[in-house]
């Protein structure tokens, strides 16, 4: 009786199987690889970066006092500095940084505190209408002597992103002036007023 032959069983890889599996192994590499990282990366972020929660103490300093309060980290600067500060100069009427009625000065520059958080504002410079110069030299005293304002609502912020723009340019052009308080609104329309009275700020700080 013949005996069946036996094949030899074969081990011997496909190349198809060679190629799934050498795949499957490199997208295991690099999966891994990017995983790793923003797992490293989010630790990173995690031990450099404190998580903040519930009203945490704030230091600002505005118009060159330091002021010490408690909000918390969503609050913005504008509430911050009405409700808990007591600076009502800045007003809040669109809140949603169109019309520039809360402009303030931070560092030098014109930001809209309705949408500026407070604590990204420690340990910087805020000037406010507040500390501004109301005597004849004074931008405020400008828009009083050429009609620049009307219901008031508007005016702290083109005061106040007037006061920033000559302190920058001491001898804007009305074009210049135009573009510098182009973030701000008036829905009374007293925009001739209000460029007069930057022109005439600008006249009489120049000689001052």
């Amino acid at each position: 009786m013949l005996e069946t032959e036996q094949k030899p069983p074969n081990n011997r890889a496909s190349r198809r199987d060679f190629l799934r599996g050498s795949g499957l192994a490199a997208a295991t590499t690099v999966l891994t690889g990017r995983a790793t990282a923003a797992i490293e990366e989010a630790r990173a972020q995690d031990s450099e970066v404190p998580i903040l929660s519930g009203e945490v103490p704030l230091k600002l300093n505005v118009n060159g006092q330091e002021k010490t309060t408690v909000a918390e980290p969503r609050s913005t600067l504008l509430d911050t500095l009405r409700n808990r500060l007591d600076v009502t100069g800045p007003k809040r009427v669109c809140d949603r940084a169109s019309c520039g009625a809360c402009t303030v000065i931070l560092e030098g520059e014109t930001v809209y505190s309705c949408t500026t958080l407070a604590v990204s504002c420690q340990g910087k410079a805020i000037e406010t209408i507040e500390s501004f110069d109301t005597g004849p030299n004074g931008v405020p005293y400008a828009f009083h002597q050429n009609d620049g304002l009307m219901c008031g609502y508007c005016t702290p912020g083109f005061v106040t992103s007037c006061k920033a723009l000559l302190d920058q340019n001491k001898n804007p052009t009305l074009e210049e002036i135009q573009r510098g308080l182009d973030g701000n609104i008036c829905r009374c329309g007293t925009y001739g007023g209000v460029f007069k009275a930057a022109l005439a700020a600008a006249k009489t700080m120049k000689g001052a």
